[in-house]
């Protein structure tokens, strides 16, 4: 307790460490087991790094523990569970055992207004939480579609260059080829254009398939018109 109060992270380590070892030699005492778990629920409150899942599952075991010794008449070893869960995001949970600390605190203990007081703010303290989450949820989500857009966009510059220097190939070999080989040339130069931005804009957008397949059809026939068809059809 001691330590506690000096109100450093690094004393507050060492209380728990003792909190643990009195824990272990009084395993039957609820307060000392309730201790533990308070001591941790605290410094992750107070620490910069977000909690682990092991330290989190050993506050969690402790304040359980205090509670069963307790048979549940204990008001604060719910609040304390509570902060537990607030830190693991589990803040509907948590909003209801602080509800439920509340209606356990004796009226008539020295301590009822101290009490209540602590649990209100514990209670305030789990809706921050709460918002805070739900902001880290919405910047990282946010992140995630910037970063997708990101790369779509460099996708399509680099779809957009291949054409252009596909087009630019393909105009070039046409000026060079007889009337009826430029036009199958070109002909199946915009069939395969048609497939390659349908095939794109399929991977963009699932919903347009019925256009897109649409399209892509268009751009199968023209392909194959262009490679396939006789010299007396294009001349036609």
């Amino acid at each position: 307790m001691i330590l506690r109060l000096e109100g450093e992270l690094a004393s507050l380590l060492q209380a728990i460490e003792h909190s643990r070892e009195a824990a272990r030699l009084l395993a039957d005492v609820p307060g000392v087991q309730h201790q533990v778990a308070e001591f941790i629920a605290e410094y992750l409150e107070r620490r910069d790094a977000p909690p682990g899942p092991r330290e989190l599952d050993e506050a969690e075991a402790s304040v359980d523990r205090a509670i069963t010794l307790s048979y549940g008449r204990i008001a604060h070893y719910f609040e304390t569970k509570a902060r537990i869960l607030c830190l693991k995001d589990d803040f509907d949970t948590a909003r209801s055992l602080v509800r439920r600390a509340i209606e356990l605190e004796p009226r008539e203990g020295m301590d009822y207004l101290r009490r209540i007081s602590q649990y209100q703010t514990t209670r305030v303290k789990i809706d921050v939480f709460s918002q805070r989450s739900e902001w880290i949820r919405s910047r990282d989500s946010f992140r995630r579609e910037m970063s997708q857009f990101r790369t779509q966009q460099l996708e399509l510059l680099g779809l957009l260059a291949g054409v252009v220097a596909f087009v630019a190939s393909t105009a070039n070999v046409a000026s060079q080829a007889s009337g009826a080989v430029a036009v199958r040339l070109v002909t199946a130069m915009a069939g395969a254009l048609i497939l390659v931005f349908s095939a794109f804009f399929l991977m963009i957008n699932h919903s347009l398939w019925r256009r897109v397949a649409l399209a892509a059809a268009l751009g199968f026939l023209l392909l194959v018109t262009g490679l396939l068809a006789p010299s007396w059809l294009v001349r036609i």
